[in-house]
């Protein structure tokens, strides 16, 4: 059976990269928390925000340049793959759905100049699709 494994996700930094030396070999590995924020309307038409936090992996020099370039709240754009890390503490199995980056690209941040409310009605407008497939 054929399988495919790619992710693309985008959104903020929960905290800084955390930036280390893996194994013998000492390649680096970045660690980092990426939150993404869905934005929904509830019944009484108030916005919503609805987050996901999701564990992130880069390595070796895509790693280094994380740890230099970016900072908690940094937008990103990471493309990889789903990981799955299993260990065992105290007799207990763990795991733990990752994704391992193969790219990550440095986003600008937000202008801040523009009022919450005129994001949200930006936002909405995107949203605002007609419940339509755009092809």
């Amino acid at each position: 059976m054929a399988s495919f494994n790619k992710v693309i996700i985008m959104g903020n930094l929960t905290r800084d990269p955390d930036v280390r030396a893996a194994g013998v070999s000492g390649m680096k590995v970045a660690r980092l928390g990426v939150a993404i924020n869905e934005r929904r309307r509830d019944r009484s038409g108030q916005m919503l925000d609805f987050p996901v936090f999701v564990d992130v992996d880069a390595w070796d020099r895509l790693a280094e340049l994380c740890g230099q370039h970016l900072a908690k709240g940094s937008p990103v754009l990471v493309e990889g793959r789903l990981q799955m890390d299993t260990w065992e503490r105290e007799g207990v199995r763990h795991q733990k759905l990752k994704i391992r980056a193969t790219t990550i690209k440095f986003l600008p941040r937000p202008d801040r100049s523009q009022s919450p409310r005129q994001m949200d009605q930006m936002q909405s407008a995107s949203d605002d699709d007609g419940g339509e497939i755009p092809f």
